[in-house]
């Protein structure tokens, strides 16, 4: 594992998930424009309960990027433990599905095709995990293989059939299943031998550390059942769910640390994961900007029904990009940290852990980020809010929660691991994507006409989103030498991965 290139591997993902987001995004198109917004808003409601139902996978999946890291032989047996588990993830849906239907009215036959997505998503999800430590890039070409799938068939059975949302339903199935076809490919050597009962009987004695760190995330989760419970609205959902498609591209910028976290584990060096902050800040700084800029001209694309969502956008991508620096300080200091070496260590020793530590700070912020949601909906909410005000509260309760626990996040790491940053190529970065972003907001400004027909309005944003790249991709080439040797380390690796091939 040990050989593994972090910046190889990691560029590749990065760049072939911004790939999957333009995909992706012609999909959201395909489906925004279709589906009414209460249509959509249980589009995304459907994906929050299945994010719900599937929260027990890292019963397997916590562990395995760890151990298949330090070369043990786990693949076949975390398949089938996992093929196991989604039994329970389908049972968990069922009751979530039957509650959101008594809710809303819903026709439960549209949350029980959904309802595919369960087993697959187990599947899926340990498959992630084992590439993760194996080969990190083969994760975006999966991503990259969902969206391209997923766009033929939307067009088949959400515009041509007209099916609607159970269409873009089974578009949706039918990607995955093309995903997960793609890392059995890629993993086909490592997934036949014995099924290890002694690796099972360890994730199920360790399943209170594992399940503990994705209490998390069981408790984040809550915020979309909550907005809605209190709500009784789907339209503030959609514009979330439209928010959240272009808020995407920020969060992406961290797949350059793909391989960041497998890499500590296996070598404990914290050497390359200085250059590593500054280049996935490199590609965040300007995804960041162009949300902010271009937020109207996005969401017009998407459908003009929701331009009104800007601020959304714009809170959301900030949020997103504080998530970056926050997921990777949290992935340093978990990668330190080896106890999970020891197989005779006590609970107490895991516990005074960073495996324990970590997640206990994420659990705390889920509270207070679901708490404070909750508490401004039960006492604050009027009926004169508009569901855009709503959500936009909403947004900054999570921006403000974020930030918060990420400067505290930030401080225990460089406690822990004396960690530090320079900042000066960044500051050079964010004062380049300002220039740009002035730059391309002038011009949109000036030359955008906004019309209705998605092929009439296209042809005038893409040159602009050139425009401000080039500004930015640009004037850092020249200005930065350590951009000028990224980029020449990046074309030596790739040489050498077509030499080797």
């Amino acid at each position: 594992m040990s050989g593994v290139r972090v910046t190889y591997s990691g560029l590749i993902s990065f760049g072939i998930s911004l790939i999957s987001v333009i995909t992706g995004l012609i999909f959201v198109i395909l489906v925004t424009r279709k589906l009414s917004t209460e249509e959509f808003g249980l589009w995304t409601f459907i994906g929050s309960i299945v994010a719900q139902a599937t929260i027990i996978s890292p019963i397997v999946t916590y562990w395995v990027t760890r151990q298949v890291a330090r070369g043990e032989k786990i693949e076949k047996t975390a398949l089938t433990t996992s093929g196991l588990l989604s039994l329970g993830g389908f049972v968990i849906y069922l009751i979530l599905a039957f509650y959101v239907s008594n809710l809303h009215n819903i026709d439960f036959r549209i949350l029980l095709i959904g309802s595919t997505l369960i087993p697959l998503t187990f599947f899926l999800q340990t498959l992630n995990s084992i590439c993760l430590s194996l080969k990190p890039q083969a994760i975006s070409y999966g991503l990259i293989v969902f969206e391209l799938v997923k766009i033929p068939l939307g067009i088949i059975l959400v515009v041509t059939s007209d099916l609607g949302l159970i269409g873009a339903l089974i578009a949706t199935i039918g990607a995955t299943v093309a995903n997960i076809l793609l890392l059995v490919f890629v993993i086909k050597d490592k997934i036949f031998g014995a099924i290890k009962t002694g690796i099972i009987k360890f994730w199920i004695k360790m399943s209170w550390l594992s399940l503990y760190g994705i209490l998390y995330e069981l408790m984040w989760k809550f915020d979309v059942l909550i907005f809605s419970s209190f709500t009784t609205s789907l339209v503030g959902l959609a514009y979330w769910g439209v928010a959240g498609s272009i808020t995407s591209m920020v969060v992406y910028s961290g797949k350059i640390s793909d391989g960041l976290y497998s890499k500590l584990i296996a070598t404990g060096k914290n050497e390359f994961a200085h250059d590593n902050f500054t280049r996935s800040l490199y590609f965040a700084i300007p995804i960041l900007s162009a949300n902010i800029v271009l937020a109207k001209p996005l969401l017009h694309v998407l459908n003009p029904l929701y331009e009104e969502g800007i601020y959304v956008v714009i809170i959301l991508s900030i949020r997103g990009f504080v998530h970056v620096i926050m997921g990777f300080y949290f992935s340093l200091i978990q990668g330190n940290e080896n106890i999970d070496l020891n197989k005779t260590a006590s609970t107490k020793q895991f516990i005074k852990s960073n495996l324990f530590v970590i997640p206990t700070f994420m659990l705390l912020f889920s509270i207070i980020y679901v708490g404070s949601l909750f508490i401004f909906l039960a006492f604050f909410k009027t009926p004169q809010m508009s569901d855009y005000f709503l959500i936009s509260i909403w947004a900054m309760i999570l921006l403000a929660t974020t930030i918060i626990f990420t400067i505290v996040g930030m401080l225990y790491v460089r406690k822990k691991l004396h960690f530090n940053f320079n900042y000066i190529p960044i500051l050079k970065y964010a004062a380049v994507a300002l220039l740009a972003s002035i730059i391309v907001y002038l011009v949109s400004e000036k030359v955008l006409k906004y019309s209705e027909r998605i092929f009439d309005f296209l042809p005038q944003l893409i040159p602009i989103l050139i425009l401000g790249g080039g500004i930015y991709f640009g004037i850092t080439y020249l200005i930065d030498m350590s951009t000028k040797i990224f980029f020449k380390s990046f074309l030596n690796e790739f040489r050498r991965k077509r030499s080797i091939k």
